[in-house]
């Protein structure tokens, strides 16, 4: 086995030299146009490019990808992961999609949910 750690999934979408994450690079991977983007973050349409550190995007950002690391551990596969998130209707939540529940503020129970799955809890 290789003594190499793996690099974390959020360094991927870290803004080069700075503290927070790229609107741009998470915009792109999951299929979001920076408007698209603005809209689920509840954020003015120029926020993304103009003041990508504004704090209510990041937390945004920071919630897509902590759902999207829940996933990617059920799903061995980031990208698989992003596809499910967008597009999996979830009965749990009346068939509302990941993306959608982490648009209304409901991570927290969305996760817990994913973790249950991954546990053999629930589903």
């Amino acid at each position: 086995m290789s003594a190499v750690l793996k690099q974390p999934l959020v360094e991927r979408f870290r803004e080069p030299d700075t503290p927070y994450l790229s609107p741009t690079r998470v915009g792109d991977f999951f299929g979001f146009r920076v408007q698209e983007l603005a809209e689920r973050a509840h954020v003015h349409r120029n926020t993304p490019t103009a003041r990508p550190q504004a704090p209510q995007l990041q937390k945004y950002l920071q919630d897509m990808l902590r759902v999207l690391a829940a996933a990617t551990e059920m799903t061995g596969d980031a990208e698989r992961a992003a596809f499910l998130l967008r597009n999996e209707p979830l009965r749990a939540f009346g068939y509302k999609t990941a993306d959608a529940l982490v648009q209304e503020g409901r991570t927290e129970a969305l996760i817990a949910y994913l973790q249950s799955l991954a546990g053999g809890a629930a589903g």
